[in-house]
C-alpha cells in the first residue's frame, strides 16, 4: 500500500515528507497534536477531538492554521488515499519556522518571531477490535516525571515514550503513572479500577490529559447502563487491591489490565465488568 501524507497543503508520498530543522517543533516541541479515530471509515467523536485540539492551540497561544471547514476538506483529500476500515489519523500542528533567518540567529527559546506554522496528517491502521475476542495486557507502575500541564496534548512526549519503552522492555503493553503517591494516568491511556462492582477513575485536572475515550465511555456506556461510577483519587493500594483494572484510549476503547509489576489482577484474568463495558462500546462503534 502506498501511504501518503499530507504536510503543509500537500500530498507526498512518506518518504517525501520532510520538514525544516529549524521548525520549532524539532527544536522545543513547540506543537500540539490530534489522534482521531475512524471504524468502518467514519470519524468517532471528531466535534470533541476537534474541540480538544482548538483548546490545545488556545493554551500554547498558536493560531488555527485552518477554518473548521477548511481542516475537513484536507482531511478528505488524505484519507481518498486510506484503504483502510479501521485506523487512526494523526495531526500535528507546530509553530513552525521563522518566516526569515536574515538576523543569523536559527535557534532561540522565546517564540518572538513569525513563524510559518506547519500541519502535518497521516493515518495508521486499528487492529485487534472484536466483540468476540478481548485482548488483555500488563502494566508497569513508575513515578509521573512528565511536566505539570499534562491536559494540553502537547507533541512533548519524551517521558511518556521512555515509560512506554521502558514498560515494552518489561514485557508490559502500558506504564501506569503515579504522582505523589496518587494514580494519575497511562503513558498513552485513562486508568480505571473496579472495586466491589464500583468503577473508579481519577478526577481531571492539569496533571492528566482530558481523554475524549475516557468521557464517552463513563457518560455513554457505564451510567447509560446503570453501572456505579465515582471520580476521585487512587493510590497505589487501591490498585493493586482492586478487583479488575482497564485503560481506555482512542483506538483500544476498553483494554482490561490482568497484571501489573508481578501481581496479577482478578486472578489474571479478564473481568466480567471490563469485558460488558468492551462489548459495550464495540457495539456503539459498529
Amino acid at each position: 500500500m502506498n501511504n501518503k501524507v499530507f504536510l503543509n497543503n500537500k500530498i507526498c508520498n512518506i518518504e517525501e515528507a520532510k520538514i525544516s530543522i529549524f521548525d520549532r517543533g524539532f527544536l522545543f516541541s513547540d506543537g500540539v497534536y490530534e489522534l482521531i479515530p475512524f471504524f468502518n471509515k467514519k470519524p468517532f467523536l471528531f466535534e470533541e477531538h476537534y474541540k480538544r485540539l482548538e483548546n490545545s492551540l488556545k493554551m500554547l497561544d498558536l493560531d488555527n492554521p485552518y477554518s473548521k471547514d477548511e481542516w475537513l476538506d484536507k482531511i478528505k483529500m488524505l484519507l481518498n488515499y486510506c484503504e483502510y476500515d479501521n485506523f487512526s489519523l494523526y495531526i500535528q500542528i507546530t509553530r513552525g519556522e521563522p518566516l526569515s533567518y536574515n538576523d543569523g540567529i536559527f535557534r532561540e527559546h522565546a517564540a518572538i518571531k513569525k513563524y510559518k506554522t506547519s500541519v502535518s496528517m497521516f493515518f495508521s491502521k486499528i487492529n485487534d477490535l472484536s466483540e468476540s475476542f478481548i485482548r488483555c495486557e500488563t502494566a508497569i507502575t513508575l513515578e509521573d516525571k512528565r511536566w505539570m500541564q499534562c491536559d494540553i496534548k502537547s507533541i512533548s512526549l519524551l517521558y511518556n515514550s521512555y515509560a512506554k519503552t521502558l514498560a515494552s522492555k518489561k514485557g508490559a503493553y502500558e506504564a501506569i503513572l503515579f504522582r505523589n503517591g496518587v494514580l494519575t494516568e497511562g503513558c498513552s491511556s485513562n486508568v480505571f479500577i473496579v472495586k466491589n462492582k464500583k468503577i473508579i477513575t481519577p478526577k481531571l485536572s492539569n496533571l492528566i490529559l482530558h481523554g475524549i475515550t475516557r468521557s464517552y465511555i463513563i457518560n455513554e456506556i457505564i451510567k447509560k447502563n446503570k453501572f456505579e461510577i465515582v471520580i476521585e483519587d487512587i493510590n497505589e493500594e487501591d490498585l493493586f487491591s482492586s478487583d479488575e483494572v482497564f485503560i481506555t484510549n482512542s483506538t483500544q476503547g476498553v483494554l482490561p489490565i490482568i497484571k501489573i509489576n508481578n501481581k496479577k489482577i482478578n486472578k489474571g484474568t479478564c473481568g466480567e465488568i471490563s469485558k460488558k463495558l468492551h462489548q459495550l462500546y464495540l457495539k456503539k462503534i459498529n
